[in-house]
């Protein structure tokens, strides 16, 4: 001890302040507050990777905290209100269907599911996935060709349909899974122009599956140069280039009653390919801000430092789709505009899109009102 009285308090002063202030620094970071436990609470996120409090407060493990858009993740609520309202209009429960899951791909180093929607980006999400898997090496997700990607390399990611009742149950339970939608009527009318309208290599395929069948329905027979009932003479390839499917003419293909086929899946609806009512989606993002959206999916499985995704500006060789809704939706009749909306209207509802301003006024109109 000090023999100066004055120096022994000073001492006994820091000592105190040396024992005090570690604590109250701990009690300041994890002792009680006022603030709700549910609030306090931490629950664990994609096995592992980060932790979340209650508020969906990103508490990352690994690595600086991913985006979180507020937008998809009222969206994802959104999805999952308008499914709780569907299961109560149903009077029996769906029973588990393997096929129920025939477009969702399944990337087990990454512990993620993807459900692919044609005509929403795809085929640059599975160009990401394929360089994901560690099987296809290149500098860049785009030296994969579009044709490389639907032929060559289709088998590369497996689909959770093909696996057996229990491994699929237990990826639902434990992987990380998205899916992205496109405003409906953008996403049709991308639809036609790149199956029906454009030349593009799988276009020939289209007109001779769907073509044909569409044309006997809906157009004159003395056009076509075959009986609307199926007899007659057949056209030929080139013929076939000729008469091409107008856009009406596939709008009234959608809605026909009398269709007993299934919908092929470039215009086959959201909920019947991806099953959001009994798939529960971690994320649901959308075309529009697919830029913001991917890099928030690439981060959510540590996978933002391998690849990046596609910008918008980068893959696009032509027109945006949006900026000719005037030329070909002006020609479609508002009665018939209408009736594609409803067949659609779960997806629209689900995913939480409205009639797109440009159509607004003729969607409302009578057909006798408009020029067609």
């Amino acid at each position: 001890m000090l023999r100066d009285p004055r120096l022994n308090k000073k001492f006994l002063g820091l000592v105190v302040v040396g024992v005090m202030l570690p604590l109250l620094l701990f009690y300041a970071v994890s002792g009680p507050h006022d603030t709700p436990s549910s609030e306090r609470s931490v629950k664990l996120i994609h096995k592992g990777h980060y932790l979340s409090n209650a508020n969906n407060t990103i508490l990352f493990t690994d690595q600086a905290p991913p985006t979180t858009p507020s937008q998809q993740a009222v969206l994802a609520e959104h999805v999952r209100r308008t499914c709780q309202k569907q299961d109560r209009r149903q009077t029996t429960s769906v029973k588990f269907n393997p096929k129920h899951y025939d477009h969702i791909l399944v990337d087990d180093r990454h512990k993620m599911l993807y459900c692919y929607v044609p005509k929403v980006a795809c085929t640059n999400w599975k160009r990401v996935m394929l360089v994901l898997s560690g099987k296809v090496k290149v500098n860049n997700v785009l030296d994969i060709t579009a044709v490389e990607v639907h032929n060559r390399y289709k088998d590369v990611i497996p689909l959770l349909s093909n696996y057996p009742k229990s491994e699929i149950k237990y990826r639902l339970d434990n992987y990380y899974k998205f899916m992205f939608v496109r405003e409906p009527f953008e996403r049709l009318l991308s639809a036609w122009r790149n199956k029906f309208h454009s030349n593009v290599s799988s276009s020939l395929y289209f007109r001779k599956q769907f073509g044909r069948s569409i044309l006997r329905r809906f157009r004159d027979s003395k056009e076509i140069g075959f009986a609307a009932g199926g007899g007659g003479k057949s056209k030929t390839d080139a013929e076939l280039e000729k008469v091409r499917v107008r856009f009406d003419e596939f709008l009234q293909y959608l809605v026909d009653p009398v269709r007993t086929e299934e919908l092929n899946e470039h215009w086959a609806k959201y909920h019947k390919l991806c099953r959001p009512c009994s798939v529960q989606y971690d994320f649901v993002g959308k075309y529009e801000t697919i830029d913001e959206d991917a890099e928030h999916v690439l981060r959510s499985v540590l996978a933002n430092h391998m690849v990046n995704f596609p910008k918008r500006s980068a893959t696009y060789r032509h027109n945006r789709t949006a900026s000719y809704f005037g030329k070909f939706y002006d020609d479609v009749p508002p009665s018939l505009l209408r009736r594609v909306f409803k067949a659609y209207k779960l997806d629209f509802d689900m995913f939480d899109y409205s009639v797109p301003e440009e159509l607004q006024k003729r969607f409302e109109a009578d057909d006798d009102d408009v020029d067609i």
